[in-house]
């Protein structure tokens, strides 16, 4: 008979402070102490031990060919009712035929709103030199960069949290964690900005400086997401 785990004693075998790794796949639990990628119970600085990891190894490079790795031990099987809710039909077929369709369109969509608000700071910036001229306004210019980026931006929240779901059941890292914070804060952000704009309170100029002040943010806000995004797929590894 093999032994059966619920989550919770997965959970406990995190690979921290000498205890053992690990992690679930397809409703078998393996150890994965021995293996060299999973020091400290994480790998790759994107995964840790004590989870089960199916639909994420879904989206990774290799395969399940992992788990017959000399380093990597079956122990046990996951007790009966334990095992993560299944993605709908519709969506497994799509993802089939589609694969591409499980890990892009996060990583596309982030690209928008990037360029969109580092474009509005800058046609502010432009404008702050060049002052009000009827013929080229850029203070417009960056009206509409900014309604695009936070407008862009609502799309890319959206799929990073269709990601975070189809490929991660919502398992949140630290990392993820901040980007979540980031991307509430840079929607939040942006509202007021666009709603200071349209109600001409920018005319003031206690207001006009909190709009410039929320459009820098926001350029901050998107280049620290465009960051933490980079540290998921190429984490920086510490010498």
């Amino acid at each position: 008979m093999q032994q059966e785990f619920t989550l919770d004693h997965v959970a406990q075998g995190d690979g921290r402070e000498g205890r053992p790794a690990y992690v679930v796949y397809e409703n078998t639990v393996y150890e994965v102490s021995q293996s060299s990628l999973w020091k400290n119970g994480t790998h790759m600085r994107l995964h840790a031990a004590g989870q089960d990891l199916t639909e994420q190894l879904n989206a990774a490079p290799h395969s399940a060919e992992v788990f017959s790795r000399d380093s990597v031990t079956e122990v046990g099987v996951l007790k009966s009712g334990q095992g993560g809710p299944e993605l709908p039909g519709l969506l497994t077929t799509l993802f089939r035929f589609f694969p591409s369709l499980r890990r892009h369109p996060h990583p596309v969509s982030v690209h928008f709103p990037t360029a969109y608000l580092i474009a509005a700071l800058l046609f502010l910036v432009i404008h702050s030199f060049q002052g009000p001229d009827p013929s080229l306004n850029f203070e417009v210019f960056a009206l509409v960069m900014l309604v695009m980026g936070v407008l862009s931006a609502i799309g890319t929240v959206g799929t990073g949290f269709f990601t975070l779901w189809v490929n991660y059941r919502m398992h949140k890292t630290s990392v993820i964690q901040w980007k979540i914070r980031l991307g509430i804060t840079l929607l939040a952000a942006g509202f007021v900005a666009i709603l200071l704009r349209a109600t001409g309170l920018t005319g003031f100029a206690f207001f006009g400086w909190i709009y410039s002040f929320l459009v820098f943010v926001l350029a901050l806000l998107v280049m620290g997401l465009g960051y933490l995004g980079g540290q998921i797929v190429f984490p920086t590894i510490k010498k």
